[in-house]
């Protein structure tokens, strides 16, 4: 089958390797999965094996064709052709897990979206980029951390699980790929008085990455009634970068900006 490379189409073709992701994807017997991008469906065989029910989403009407061939029998299967970004993940029904080998192309706004069901969701188990789950799993100081860091370790338990190469893919991308899997959190891991202000803080201080705090916070002197003495003595020197700051420090800095304003 032609792949289509407008939609992120690189096939996993190592069945060892499939069968490790579904491995470390730990399915919950009977339970429901979600597979976004199933492709020709090396995934598919083995969650079905798994799962109590399979959802599938793949926007590829070529795809969904061969899906249906291969899987139409199996009751589990339930195969939707819809765009994975616009898809309502509460029409699920409870609780499920997500699978998936990501397009690239699409990777973090599916990631997104996902966290944004996140209550609805029991784990996630995706493979991307390697460079993109570099990001994801960032510690403070770090070249790749940033706010697209804070953001998912804010919402979910991230764990890198294995990497996987490009000669494993059909056609082979230009990147490697890694496995991570995401366990959306039940409450926040740091106190935060408001959200909104704690996502405004943080983008603000990776806006010029190479910056300081004293620099980059500026922008948020129109919105919010702070002092640099005030950040000093809340334990957080401004000539600091925004990439040292741990979400604890993320979340005094955001907390003493929404005290101010009240």
């Amino acid at each position: 089958m032609r792949k289509k490379r407008s939609l992120g189409q690189n096939f996993l073709t190592d069945p060892a390797i499939a069968e490790e992701i579904v491995a470390h994807a730990q399915i919950e017997d009977g339970g429901t999965v979600i597979e976004i991008g199933p492709g020709p469906g090396i995934l598919t065989g083995l969650l079905l094996e798994r799962c109590g029910k399979l959802i599938a989403l793949e926007i590829d009407p070529k795809l969904c064709h061969l899906l249906n061939k291969r899987f139409k029998s199996n009751p589990k299967f339930d195969l939707h052709q819809r765009d994975a970004l616009v898809y309502d993940y509460s029409q699920a029904g409870g609780r499920f897990q997500v699978v998936s080998n990501l397009p690239y192309y699409a990777a973090m706004p599916i990631l997104k979206r996902l966290i944004h069901y996140g209550s609805h969701i029991a784990n996630m188990t995706l493979m991307l980029q390697r460079e993109v789950v570099d990001r994801l799993v960032a510690q403070p100081g770090s070249r790749d951390y940033g706010s697209l860091t804070v953001f998912t370790q804010f919402h979910c338990e991230v764990e890198r699980i294995m990497e996987v190469g490009k000669k494993n893919f059909d056609p082979p991308p230009k990147v490697d790929s890694s496995v991570i899997r995401l366990v959306p959190r039940s409450a926040p891991p740091v106190e935060v008085d408001n959200l909104k202000t704690f996502f405004h803080v943080v983008h603000a201080a990776f806006f010029h990455k190479r910056k300081m705090l004293k620099n980059n916070l500026k922008s948020l002197a129109k919105h919010f009634d702070f002092t640099w003495q005030g950040i000093e003595d809340a334990g957080i020197d401004p000539a600091r970068r925004g990439e040292t700051l741990s979400l604890e420090e993320f979340a005094t800095l955001s907390n003493l900006m929404e005290s101010k304003t009240q």
